[in-house]
């Protein structure tokens, strides 16, 4: 069994929580539903999750042709995080190539099954590191969606920063980040610490109890947009698409930019 845990941006080995997840519900683990939960996954189910992918690229690339390129018609394309290739296989159907990546082998394994059968010879599927270095060239699009909130920030920032390398100049960058939560989580932090003190509006913990989640939890993180939005005005051109997401009182912004140095 697998939950959702908030957690501060300590250190943390979220591959191996994402691989135990893999392993053992992986659909949920993209999009956690419980329609989606293994003991729930029949045909229907999964063209129905499928069908969620097809939506959110069409979506994104008819904003990016509306809005940052009239011509945007990408020949290369990379997804960051393509776990089972939810979005991967719609993005590949439009385009010359697709690169998916990601740290779970299981991942892996159930995208190369699905692109197999979705009839395309176009997908390249490789681990994932955070410098994205199997990832060969560089790329039209390049795209990460509800995936770095699972990832401490520390790293975050860094896989964004080779997300954004990976780019060619003037091609676009899809990324999205979640920067706060809702207070009703903080009663799951509190095993995390013996004691707390406030400081103002900020809450410092006191004796770390020694308590973490079980491996194979779904962590989210908060990222400093500060530093997000200072990595992506660095690299992009005007305008920067920036669209508020919250997933189960999570809030996010997904940024989309053309990058133009």
């Amino acid at each position: 069994m697998h939950w959702k845990e908030p957690m501060p941006s300590g250190p943390r080995d979220t591959d191996r929580d994402w691989a135990r997840v893999a392993e053992d519900d992986p659909y949920w683990g993209v999009l956690s539903q419980d329609e989606y939960r293994n003991a729930a996954m029949d045909p229907e189910r999964f063209a129905q999750f499928m069908a969620t992918g097809e939506r959110f690229v069409a979506d994104v690339f008819g904003l990016v042709g509306k809005t940052l390129d009239k011509d945007f018609a990408p020949r290369r394309v990379l997804d960051v995080g393509c776990g089972v290739g939810r979005l991967l296989i719609p993005m590949a159907r439009l385009v010359k190539e697709a690169v998916g990546v990601d740290v779970a082998p299981r991942m892996l394994e159930l995208a190369r099954k699905h692109v197999q059968a979705a009839g395309l010879d176009n997908v390249t599927l490789v681990a994932g590191d955070d410098e994205l270095s199997a990832a060969e060239g560089e790329f039209d699009f390049v795209n990460s969606f509800i995936v770095l909130q699972h990832v401490p920030p520390q790293r975050g920032y860094r896989l964004i920063q080779s997300m954004i390398d990976k780019a060619r100049k003037g091609g676009v960058v899809s990324v999205q980040v979640t920067y706060a939560k809702a207070r009703s989580f903080l009663q799951h932090e509190a095993p995390t610490a013996l004691y707390y003190r406030r400081d103002g509006g900020q809450i410092h913990d006191i004796l770390d109890s020694g308590w973490r989640p079980p491996e194979g939890t779904i962590n989210m993180f908060d990222y400093d947009l500060n530093q997000v939005m200072a990595q992506v005005s660095t690299a992009a051109g005007h305008p920067v698409i920036a669209l508020p997401t919250n997933d189960d009182s999570h809030l996010g912004v997904h940024f989309v930019f053309c990058k133009a140095r």
